[in-house]
């Protein structure tokens, strides 16, 4: 019996309901029916009878709640709706791609009083149960303009608004089907839901229009019963973006990232994805740069009672401008962001891009752009950022690379910025560019390798013959950098410049002819290092794993565990090769094994040397022709130490531990264990 009055519910007439009576006939079986029959008709028509009386009681309530005013509001939407007193106006629908008009929304209003907006019309209709009446007029009077105008549309379709839930008796739906039938090539439905149609409305509204050919548009996406559950019900062939996703959206990177989404979402699905509500230029850049389809709204073109043909021509511009730089971009294949973007490495790699580029931010907005990825995606995408910009750049499990013999990331002039590192971050055959004028910081909380492979390499710094900008390192951070060629660096530049590790843990390794693991190859450099852990291994005809190789070199070192292993003809561990050098050791543990022709652990090999080690644990094992630990074959020489834990094994044809002039040694309280070809040392 419920679900006989469930349908009777839904019924409008007494046909309707008669149909329902002869429905449940036949699970009665053979037996005299006729008294039941009578019986359920009245108990039917009771029930309907009911029904309209709990409608009517609940529509009195609403109007009893309304004010004065509304009440006199509600009485002229009555004679609007009695009188068809209703107009409309049409606001086209541009392409986002050159700013000709696609299409057409046909747009509410009332034609008796200019001060009763469409959404009080639709409020008093549904107030008093009259929303099929305003889904009949709309779709009768529409219709009516479409015939009328078909010629001047010249194929271009009217968007026609429809609440899905309200049905229409049948007489009407009989003949507006026909009017759409007729029209049905000039035509969309646009779904505006007010409450979510049940599966058994959908199914009726996606089999008539789909039988006549109409395509759907869904309006508001993103609201309400809007969502993607309805979206992959609806299967529609546009999706209107809400206003309110995309209101000042060129300076929300929330609502970008969820639009971008959106908009994704259409493209994967064959859908049409129509920016609602456009209002100004910089909104108008940023949804066409994030690949809208269709624009429409206030900045583009006003609703309007005629059918206009064309926009205004700055506007057309505009678009067109726009959509050459996304096309450029695809073209390229660089995607551009700016502000605050969350971007991912997946799909742009689908998308056929190479290149991130990383856009200066509009006037007091937030730059903080994060580049997503997996270690197992090698993503071959690189990030280019743009002189000036001031911000933060995120990399999350990202695997980046680049083209042969160019850096995996890019920083023009002028640029200070934060790389937060979080997950597994790989940068394959080229690290990361900083030039002079520019400054980067690394933060977070994860794993940065890089390898490179070039005859002149650097991992983060700058190129041959030039200098690089100010690096500062201050979280804990895994870096791991692999460099193979014939002259570079791993951290630094040929000709230097400033480097400020304050934490991290560095695992670097070099082979090349010459090279520097953290330093400079030719300049003078100046390094502040202080709790980290740096564990390396060089193989070089000519290098230094901390300072400079012809330069001079200024070193401190304060809490940090040191381990090297180094092997070649010119080296040194802490300081430099040829230039002078000062080295500063404290509160740390060092370790190295060095095998080189000509080699100093800590110092210059062939210049002046000061070292000075205090509070420290020291452990060297170090051979070769002319091999030394302290200072090194020439120059002045100066080793202060105290405090310390000092283990040597040297093998050396020289048979000392420097042959530097003027050995100045000051040694205080310690353990001193110096082994030199075999033979015990003593320090007093």
């Amino acid at each position: 019996m419920a679900r006989l009055f469930e349908k009777m519910s839904r019924a409008d007439t007494e046909d309707a309901l008669a149909a329902v009576i002869e429905e449940t006939m036949p699970f009665l079986g053979d037996k005299d029916i006729s008294e039941m029959k009578t019986a359920l008709y009245k108990l039917g028509g009771r029930m309907l009878l009911i029904d309209k009386e709990n409608r009517d009681a609940v529509r009195a309530r609403r109007i009893a709640c309304l004010t004065d005013e509304e009440k006199a509001e509600l009485q002229k939407v009555e004679e609007i709706i009695d009188n068809n007193l209703l107009k409309y106006y049409f606001q086209p629908i541009v392409t986002a791609w050159d700013g000709e008009i696609y299409s057409y929304e046909a747009l509410m209003r009332s034609a008796a009083d200019p001060g009763i907006t469409p959404n009080e019309i639709i409020k008093y209709a549904a107030i008093n149960d009259r929303l099929a009446d305003i889904e009949r007029l709309t779709f009768m009077n529409v219709l009516e303009i479409v015939a009328r105008e078909r010629e001047n549309l010249g194929g271009r379709a009217v968007f026609i608004n429809s609440i899905p839930d309200v049905k229409l008796d049948e007489a009407d739906f009989t003949y507006i089907n026909e009017m759409l039938k007729q029209n049905a090539d000039i035509t969309v439905v646009e779904l505006t839901e007010s409450t979510e149609a049940d599966d058994a409305q959908l199914d009726v509204l996606k089999d008539r229009y789909s039988s006549m050919d109409i395509k759907i548009a869904v309006d508001d996406y993103g609201t309400g019963y809007s969502n993607v559950r309805n979206l992959l019900r609806y299967t529609p062939n546009f999706v209107k973006i809400d206003r309110s996703l995309l209101s000042a959206i060129n300076n929300n990177p929330k609502k970008r990232h969820f639009v971008r989404e959106i908009i994704e979402f259409c493209h994967d699905n064959r859908i049409l994805a129509l920016a609602e509500g456009v209002e100004n230029e910089m909104e108008l850049k940023t949804v066409i740069l994030m690949g809208v389809d269709l624009i429409q709204g206030f900045y583009t073109a006003r609703p309007a009672p005629e059918l206009i043909t064309s926009i205004p021509y700055k506007i057309k511009q505009e678009i067109r401008r726009y959509s050459l730089e996304r096309v450029d971009g695809k073209e390229t294949h660089v995607y551009t962001v700016r502000g605050t973007e969350r971007v991912s490495l997946d799909k742009l790699k689908r998308h056929g891009y190479k290149c991130v580029r990383v856009a200066c931010c509009d006037e007091d907005e937030k730059c903080e752009v994060t580049i997503v990825g997996s270690p197992s995606l090698d993503s071959r995408i690189h990030i280019e950022v743009d002189s000036g910009f001031h911000g933060k750049i995120a990399l999350e499990s990202a695997h980046l690379s680049n083209t042969k013999l160019r850096p995996s990331i890019i920083l023009g002039e002028d640029c200070v910025v934060e790389l937060f590192i979080f997950g597994e971050c790989m940068l394959h055959k080229g690290g990361i560019y900083v030039p002079e004028s520019s400054e980067i910081t690394f933060t977070g909380a994860g794993v940065l390798a890089i390898d490179v492979d070039d005859n002149y390499f650097f991992g983060i710094g700058s190129y041959h013959n030039m200098r690089h900008g100010k690096l500062t390192f201050l979280a804990n951070v895994e870096y791991i950098i692999s460099a193979y060629g014939d002259v570079g660096v791993a951290i630094g530049s040929h000709l230097g410049g400033k480097i400020d590790i304050q934490q991290g843990i560095f695992k670097i390794k070099l082979n090349c002819s010459q090279g520097v693991c953290i330093g400079t190859l030719e300049g003078d450099t100046t390094l502040d290092i202080s709790n980290c852990g740096i564990e390396t291994s060089m193989t070089t005809s000519k290098g230094a794993i901390i300072g400079s190789v012809n330069g001079n070199a200024k070193v401190d070192l304060q809490g940090m565990s040191f381990k090297t292993a180094l092997s070649g003809k010119q080296t040194t561990c802490i300081g430099s090769v040829d230039g002078k050098s000062s080295v500063l050791v404290q509160n740390s543990n060092f370790i190295s094994d060095v095998r080189s022709d000509a080699m100093t652990v800590l110092g210059s090999l062939n210049n002046d040397s000061e070292v000075t080690l205090k509070s420290m644990h020291m452990e060297v094992s170090a051979g070769g022709q002319d091999a030394y630990v302290f200072c090194g074959a020439k120059g002045k020489a100066s080793l202060t130490c105290g405090s310390v834990d000092i283990v040597i094994e040297l093998s050396t044809a020289r048979g000392g531990l420097t042959l530097a002039a003027g050995d100045k040694f000051s040694l205080t309280e310690g353990r001193y264990m110096i082994t030199v070809n075999g033979e015990q040392m003593k320090f007093g």
